[in-house]
């Protein structure tokens, strides 16, 4: 052999073994497989998707690819008319069909753009192995998966995922649809077809909601917030977004512990993941301010060896803040509605009649006003009550000061004497209070129907007022000309300071100066906490002022007429 040929091939070797040592293949260690995604065809390098809430991909597999056209599927049943992609297997669009209206849930990422909100807006059900793709996205969130409709009501899609050394594992979803339910089931699964056992990182991959819910509103306005909502261990939470007074962000927030439930609340509508046969073991949702409020379930998967798989299931609830309707899902749904117990058979109630009231008069604004009257007509003798026991405290006070007067050194005594008085006279001095105590009730229960129910949704009047369920603001000021931001001209709760104030005008009240003060300061006080409340609310209430006006210029007439 030639002796510089000898020497070429030592050297080749001795390069090759030092490389060898330096840079030697790893065995397949948890971790190691990341989301990609293949099709049957021609094979390709999908580009690194850009997440739509701002972060990094943390990709570290290679998505190959050979599906090249983006395909849709369309569904319906008595509930839901769905659209489905196969790009990231999501749903592109989802109508709820409730009473006739079509109301779509998918809210567009251009909107939510305009909105000042980063997020996609399309309802996705992704499986991510770290927070980081939690937060950032994943390759499987935007490439092309095979698909096929297997039934009349359900889809599955699939795709495979190779990490650097090209072990491969297949992730299947399957979405099944009902004819007649407020919910549909999503089937998650991952096969391990390579052949060595893989791991997920710290054992469990993340089961995700999609990152928004509509309907399309104005989402400036605080009453249109959309949030996470989860059940961890034996409560009840809502997730939180924004730094506070002293910081503009927050990374992710998770908790450990068992989770029945997770999703997102918006302003009519909940969509929760209920899993099946298992409890997961922590969740997390996004925490940044202005980004969607995308809500992760931790789901517990072992080693898989080869030819293994591992299948989640999850009753998916898309409706109303119904609580039967959610009960009838899953008895552990019920405290999702977030409705008060004590407030909700009346707001059951209200509805019920408003909608009723509705059928004569096909607006929802006079329906208002007609149940106003009723409810004036129903406390009437508690109204004569209080305003006779008014009158009756007003022709007291003379004596009141009197003993005030007597005893102002000794409070017990006079305060006593009072009440000896009160009593003497059959005179309640709370009587007054008692029918506006009794209205709270309604008051209240007239709020969350509008806060929370599809049915008062852009429910219109007369004239300015367009929807019941907002402030009927007829003018923004700018940002750019107020001291504090943008600032909405509203023209109802000011109506309604002008006829709190004429109704204590007319009303009977104590002489001391406290109560005059308060009286003075009670409609202003009104103003600032009414000013933002829907409409529907402040037309309740102004009717309600404007009846008892009625009301005391009749007894004041009816008084003037014995006198005379």
């Amino acid at each position: 052999m030639d002796k510089r040929f000898a020497l070429a091939l030592g050297l080749s070797l001795l390069v090759w073994m030092v490389w060898f040592l330096i840079f030697k293949p790893q065995p397949e260690r948890p971790g190691d497989v990341r989301q990609a995604a293949v099709q049957t065809g021609e094979t390709k390098q999908a580009p690194h998707p850009t997440s739509v809430s701002g972060g990094m991909t943390a990709q570290r597999s290679i998505p190959v690819q050979n599906v090249k056209e983006e395909v849709t599927v369309s569904l319906e049943t008595d509930k839901y008319k769905v659209k489905l992609s196969n790009r990231g297997a999501k749903i592109e669009s989802l109508m709820y069909l409730y009473g006739g209206r079509k109301i779509e849930l998918v809210v567009p990422a251009k909107k939510l753009e305009s909105s000042g909100i980063k997020a996609s807006g399309e309802l996705e059900f992704n499986l991510y192995q770290e927070k980081a793709e939690f937060q950032g996205g994943a390759a499987l969130d935007s490439i092309l998966w095979s698909q096929e409709k297997a039934s009349a009501t359900s889809v599955k899609f699939s795709a495979t995922v190779r990490n650097f050394h090209g072990a491969p594992l297949v992730y299947e979803r399957v979405y099944e649809f009902h004819k007649d339910k407020y919910y549909f089931d999503v089937h998650q699964t991952v096969r391990n077809v390579g052949r060595a056992a893989l791991s997920m990182p710290e054992n469990r991959l993340i089961a995700s909601t999609s990152d928004f819910l509509g309907p399309d509103m104005d989402f400036s306005s605080n009453y249109n917030r959309v949030e996470s909502v989860y059940y961890l261990n034996d409560g009840f939470e809502t997730g939180s977004q924004g730094g506070g007074l002293f910081s503009s962000e927050k990374e992710l927030q998770s908790a450990a512990g068992q989770v029945k439930w997770a999703g997102v609340r918006s302003r009519y509508f909940l969509m929760l993941m209920v899993p099946q046969g298992f409890a997961g073991t922590g969740v997390i949702h996004e925490g940044r301010r202005n980004h969607g409020v995308k809500t992760g379930i931790e789901v517990p998967v072992g080693t898989l060896q080869p030819g293994e798989s591992a299948t989640k299931s999850f009753k998916v609830y898309v409706g109303e803040k119904n609580k039967q309707k959610l009960v009838d899902v899953d008895p552990i749904l019920r405290d999702a509605a977030d409705i008060n117990i004590l407030i909700e058979p009346i707001r059951d109630f209200l509805i019920w009649c408003l909608m009723k009231i509705n059928l004569l008069f096909g607006n929802f604004g006079w329906s208002l006003i007609i149940f106003s009257i009723l409810t004036k007509i129903v406390l009437m003798p508690l109204t004569l009550k209080s305003t006779e026991s008014m009158k009756r405290l007003q022709e007291l006070s003379p004596k009141i000061k009197e003993i005030q007067s007597k005893y102002k050194d000794k409070p017990e005594v006079m305060n006593k004497k009072v009440m000896e008085l009160y009593k003497k006279e059959k005179v309640n001095p709370l009587s007054g209070c008692l029918p506006l105590l009794l209205q709270m009730p309604f008051f209240f229960a007239l709020y969350s129907a509008l806060i929370n129910s599809i049915d008062l949704w852009q429910a219109p009047f007369i004239l300015w007022i367009n929807d019941l369920s907002m402030p009927d603001t007829v003018y923004t000021i700018p940002h750019t000309m107020a001291f504090m931001g943008g600032f909405n001209i509203n023209i109802l709760p000011l109506v309604m300071t002008a006829t709190t104030y004429l109704q204590q005008k007319m009303t009977p009240g104590g002489d001391s100066t406290q109560q005059k003060m308060f009286m003075k300061l009670m409609p202003f006080i009104f103003l600032f906490i009414f000013w933002s409340m829907p409409s529907g609310l402040i037309l309740y209430w102004i009717m309600q002022n404007v009846l008892q006006v009625l009301h005391q210029l009749y007894i004041n007439r009816r008084a003037a007429g014995k006198t005379a």
